[in-house]
């Protein structure tokens, strides 16, 4: 439920949180969202609107994300000079042209109202467009919060030349822990999948924000499941999601500053599990190490960043990623036009290959269990047409990734 947290189990829960901070990596899509409470109102928030901004770029600069989907968003103009400060030819950022009791810019409740936005990397991100989601619907006009409809950022996103095709759908649902509350949180869940499932059944979906209930349980005590039941529930079907922040909720974290829940939350669809990077989703309580009084002033935000990292190239584990040197593995040619020849430095056990198209699709899996240091072994890849590849190697205890070119 959504109360006051003790002090004592709050300290529990920032150690936990902070016994293993998955960290940005150039290899990987990083991917923050964060409800930065009313960002710049005067009326709202942290009393100190300027600390709040230098806060919130300290933040988003040790954080080093490449997409960062945030709510509660009011003061534009500062946004904007924020990223400007972040640099604007780094970044990008799209703010949700709609709020609650607005419906475009011009709407009396615009300058005030809590707003969604988008701030990416320019370098991995190209063709970026976003639309509000259901907005025809009046069902889906009071259930999201009479207006705040979920906000979605599409985009062909680039990293070591892989390109994929995504979709970020960023929520700040309807907040409250009152059985209405909930009807509508569960209502706008259950529309959110049907739409999904009609018009993106196949893509990489993330859903992400300020969820306002948890999923392994409900702020609402009336409830035995969570509002979110629809798109987090164990599915058959071949357009199910999964949470990757359940496991923070069921390890007792929290991912506000006051109330024992996780209501921050990531859940993607199937498409995207392959290039979840195993455990990397983060409370990021390792704020107070640049913010120490994030807690006690709360000069920034009475939620915590939230975090995951995907990898494109389909690496899953959780397992440390090393240069081929340090794996110990040497690769020759390199072009290589049919065959290659992989050479061990040290002993390996248990080596696993895969073979990854730059489309970061799997060609080829082999399992080649143990390399004596200085001996070669010649591995049988299928016919493969001419481009870039990447031969990834895996044992119990590291991997690493070869870009290779095949003429």
């Amino acid at each position: 439920m959504k109360k006051k947290l003790p002090l004592f189990l709050l300290l529990v829960s920032l150690l936990n949180n902070k016994a293993s901070i998955a960290q940005s990596s150039a290899s990987t899509l990083d991917v923050v969202s964060w409800n930065i409470e009313w960002f710049g109102s005067a009326s709202n928030g942290p009393s100190d609107d300027n600390l709040q901004e230098i806060n919130v770029k300290k933040v988003m600069r040790f954080l080093d994300a490449d997409l960062y989907g945030l709510v509660e968003v009011v003061d534009t103009m500062r946004m904007r000079r924020l990223v400007d400060s972040l640099d604007k030819s780094i970044y990008g950022y799209i703010i949700s042209p709609y709020c609650t009791q607005a419906t475009a810019p011009s709407g009396a409740a615009w300058l005030s109202g809590q707003k969604m936005a988008f701030v990416y990397r320019k370098s991995i991100f190209s063709n970026v467009t976003t639309r509000g989601l259901m907005r025809n619907s009046s069902n889906a006009n009071v259930n999201f919060a009479s207006g705040r409809f979920p906000f979605m950022l599409s985009a062909t996103v680039t990293i070591d030349g892989i390109s994929k095709n995504m979709n970020f759908i960023v929520l700040h649902a309807k907040a409250g822990d009152t059985q209405a509350d909930y009807n509508k949180r569960l209502g706008g869940a259950q529309e959110l999948k049907d739409t999904l499932d009609a018009e993106f059944s196949t893509t990489n979906n993330y859903i992400i924000g300020d969820f306002n209930d948890a999923l392994n349980t409900s702020i609402y005590l009336g409830a035995s499941v969570s509002s979110y039941q629809p798109i987090i529930v164990d599915s058959t079907d071949s357009d199910h999601y999964k949470s990757i922040t359940i496991p923070l909720a069921n390890a007792g974290q929290t991912s506000m500053i006051n109330f024992p829940n996780v209501i921050d939350n990531h859940v993607i669809s199937n498409e995207v599990e392959p290039f979840y990077v195993l455990n990397s989703a983060q409370i990021r309580t390792d704020v107070l190490s640049i913010i120490p009084d994030y807690i006690t002033a709360h000069n920034t935000s009475d939620h915590y960043p939230v975090f995951s990292k995907y990898s494109l190239a389909g690496i899953i584990t959780g397992l440390p990623t090393v240069n081929p040197n340090e794996f110990g593995i040497k690769v020759s040619p390199n072009p290589f036009t049919q065959d290659v020849t992989i050479t061990a430095t040290k002993t390996l056990t248990n080596v696993q290959l895969r073979l990854v198209n730059i489309q970061g699709q799997v060609i080829n899996t082999q399992s080649l269990g143990m390399i004596t240091a200085g001996s070669a072994v010649h591995p049988v890849f299928p016919s493969i047409p001419p481009g870039i590849y990447f031969l990834q190697a895996e044992t119990k205890q590291y991997r690493t990734t070869m870009k290779l070119a095949h003429f």
